[in-house]
């Protein structure tokens, strides 16, 4: 697979630079030469200098209106549109009233609309607990949108936090229908650029449609995944995956290789970490090697 010219999108909220620092020093390490792109909010000046410094792109988040009465108003205004514009005034305006979380999917949206055909490849994920080993893009794409499971074991209806944003979007018998299968996890995603477009126009459209403030992006995200209605998708397992979500996952079950880095089921080093906090004292050793200056 041609990746011509990659880019990472994330967003952040009044972080200082320790709490940046191993996302974008271990991502240099690797050999990373693509785009980044951070969607801001109330970051200190010494923050935005040590992002330019490390040639990573910066926008500024819409101010959010978060009290009811000012969310109805918002999406009243919207549906005032005639109907071919109404859907895509929704998802514009929903910037202005979503949830942190939530309000980066309509955000890539708009970013990646207006650059279309600047990029090949895009990668959608957390930052502060987000570290990497290998350059990211670098593996093995079974198809055009990746995303990767929790560890074995970890199932919706055993985690009350997917199921009840399963339930709130979906209504409970959704929810019960999921129950049993596995958690694929939203805070990191690879795509290439069509796969990425479509899948932000599903995410955004089921954010609008539940007339709240959001905090509901993994449930939607294992719906569209698990009815395979985003149907150009793939999620890894264990064995193969090139990313490891650590926050279910007891840091006794932790693989490392001869040099510390974490592997996966088959012994390969995973690319990206996700959730890594709870298990900084197992990878001590590998956390020195990555984020250490170059």
């Amino acid at each position: 697979m041609s990746i011509r010219r990659p880019i990472i999108l994330a967003i952040a909220k009044g972080y200082g630079v320790a709490d940046l620092s191993p996302f974008i020093l271990s991502l240099k390490k690797t050999g990373y030469t693509g785009d980044i792109c951070l969607f801001v909010d109330g970051m200190p000046p010494e923050t935005l200098e040590f992002l330019y410094s490390h040639r990573v792109q910066f926008q500024s988040l819409p101010t959010r209106y978060f009290t009811q009465t000012r969310r109805h108003l918002i999406r009243t205004a919207a549906n005032l549109l005639p109907a071919k514009f109404r859907k895509a005034a929704q998802i514009e305006l929903s910037r202005y009233y979503l949830h942190l979380i939530d309000v980066r999917w309509p955000c890539y949206r708009d970013f990646l609309q207006k650059t279309r055909g600047l990029y090949s490849h895009v990668m959608f994920t957390d930052i502060k607990d987000v570290i990497f080993q290998r350059s990211p893009f670098e593996f093995d794409w079974k198809s055009p949108f990746c995303s990767f499971y929790e560890p074995p074991g970890c199932f919706i209806g055993n985690d009350g936090p997917t199921y009840g944003w399963l339930k709130k979007v979906f209504g409970e018998a959704e929810a019960r229908k999921l129950s049993h299968e596995r958690i694929i996890c939203a805070g990191v995603s690879f795509a290439e650029i069509d796969a990425a477009l479509e899948y932000l126009e599903l995410m955004c459209g089921h954010l609008v449609r539940t007339n709240d403030r959001g905090l509901v992006d993994q449930g939607i995200h294992n719906y569209l995944l698990h009815h395979r209605i985003l149907k150009a998708s793939s999620v890894y397992d264990y064995p193969d995956t090139p990313v490891l979500h650590l926050g279910m996952m007891p840091p006794e079950k932790l693989e490392f290789n001869a040099e510390g880095l974490v592997v996966n089921g088959s012994g390969q080093v995973v690319r990206a970490i996700h959730q890594y906090f709870g298990h900084r004292k197992a990878m001590a050793r590998c956390l020195e090697s990555i984020t250490a200056p170059a």
